[in-house]
């Protein structure tokens, strides 16, 4: 890799990676996605919930029925979305793994010593061989669980069974009779259509005590509504595929270069005589090249700062 290419870099370069830990952390797992919308209930969640409604109707007696309410149905989270299976570092999405806590491999200097603004000092560029990572953050998709609670009415009705409804008045073959004694009898019959139980011939189409019956409206039945009634909320879990966040997990290893960054790897310091007296250029930070020379020092590239600031390099031994 060529100095400018170092000195560009800016990220680290992960191109392949093996996992350090055989186990998965799950202590850190975040949504991601939203929160899934409830699903309908199932056939068997509504079979459940019309068994509630019979035994609604059920408790009022034989005549009474009870019927779900679909349009009721209210689903309100109970739990979740929690994670169903579990996941590791293999199923981070492309692009979202970031390594945390960097360990270096082996470390080289890269390239040619460079010179900072004035310094009397040469720098270099320090990258590492490989390396681990001691954990990780990454985007996963995995399946998650989401339990709600459906609330529902049960529709009631009664079936009611309705008598005939009609009156008495003097029968044809009455003439001759005390027909007014007759009449009073007949409106005395009209009057026990009220009575419980009505007489076993009232209504009857055969004429009673010289008094004919007439009907103005035959019995029935009919289902007559009654107040909804609320059944006991069912829970449901359901299960969907989203997407989460970990970050807290698995370390790995690298094998591809690191840029750590610049350090000085070449000075003059006097280590005898009075500080600011050339010296002896030295080697530091891993530098194993041959380029720590006043003569390379004279034409160094510059990496950074002022090439117009050169001070007195009174340190700087001769060429």
């Amino acid at each position: 890799m060529s100095k400018r290419a170092i000195l560009a870099a800016t990220a680290i370069l992960v191109g392949s990676f093996n996992p350090i830990l055989a186990f998965p952390a799950f202590a850190a797992v975040t949504l991601v996605d939203p929160v899934p919308n409830p699903s309908d209930p199932t056939q068997t969640t509504l079979d459940a919930m019309q068994t509630q409604c019979d035994a609604l109707a059920l408790a009022h007696g034989s005549t009474w029925t009870g019927t779900l309410d679909e349009s009721s149905i209210t689903p309100t989270l109970v739990s979740g979305p929690t994670e169903k299976g579990t996941h590791s570092i293999d199923d981070a999405i492309d692009g979202t793994l970031v390594g945390v806590g960097f360990t270096p491999g082996s470390i080289t200097i890269d390239g040619d010593p460079f010179r900072i603004g004035g310094s009397v000092n040469m720098f270099g560029l320090r990258v590492s061989h490989g390396g681990s990572f001691a954990s990780s953050t990454y985007d996963f998709e995995g399946e998650f669980d989401t339990t709600y609670s459906y609330a529902f009415n049960c529709n009631m009705k009664e079936s009611v069974h309705t008598l005939n409804q009609g009156y008495y008045v003097v029968a044809d073959n009455a003439h001759g009779a005390d027909e007014e004694a007759i009449r009073a009898n007949c409106e005395s019959f009209t009057g026990m259509a009220n009575n419980d139980p009505r007489p076993p011939w009232w209504g009857m189409p055969e004429d009673h005590a010289f008094c004919h019956f007439i009907e103005t409206a035959p019995a029935g039945d009919s289902d007559e509504d009654r107040p909804d009634e609320a059944g006991t909320p069912i829970e449901e879990t359901q299960t969907d595929v989203l997407r989460a966040h970990e970050d807290a997990g698995e370390g790995y290893t690298i094998d591809d270069n690191v840029l750590l960054g610049q350090a000085v790897i070449c000075i003059s310091p006097s280590k005898t005589g009075p500080k600011g007296v050339p010296g002896t250029w030295t080697k530091q930070n891993g530098y194993t090249g041959d380029k720590c020379t006043t003569a390379w020092f004279n034409v160094a590239p510059w990496g950074a700062g002022s090439q117009t600031s050169k001070g007195t390099y009174i340190s700087v031994p001769g060429v």
